[in-house]
């Protein structure tokens, strides 16, 4: 039997296990997945205050932040050439390498 295609767009992969608190992330999504971020929330323009942030991408098996990766595409930029310097000043913003903030 073929996987079910979920909604999520996993395509039934198995995801990562959410590590413990101030372990190293391993891409799980479980962050961004519960909310988005105040990076989000101020410049993805009309990001819902609750939910999945919009910018949760999916590679290479593990979840990823969009607005890290490509923020020029979810602020709606005209162009792509500032996503390398936005990128890395939202990375250091968000404390991204740091290990995992999310607490249950």
């Amino acid at each position: 039997m073929a996987p079910i295609h979920l909604i999520d767009g996993t395509r039934g992969e198995r995801l990562p296990v959410k590590p413990v608190y101030g372990s190293p992330c391993n891409g799980c999504g479980w962050c961004c997945a519960t909310q988005a971020c105040g990076v989000a929330l101020e410049h993805i323009p009309d990001h819902p205050t609750e939910g999945t942030c919009q910018a949760l991408e999916r590679a290479g098996g593990r979840f990823v932040c969009g607005m890290i990766r490509r923020p020029g595409h979810y602020m709606r930029l005209p162009h792509d050439w500032a996503d390398e310097v936005m990128g890395g000043m939202i990375a250091e913003a968000l404390g991204a390498g740091r290990g995992c903030d999310a607490e249950i």
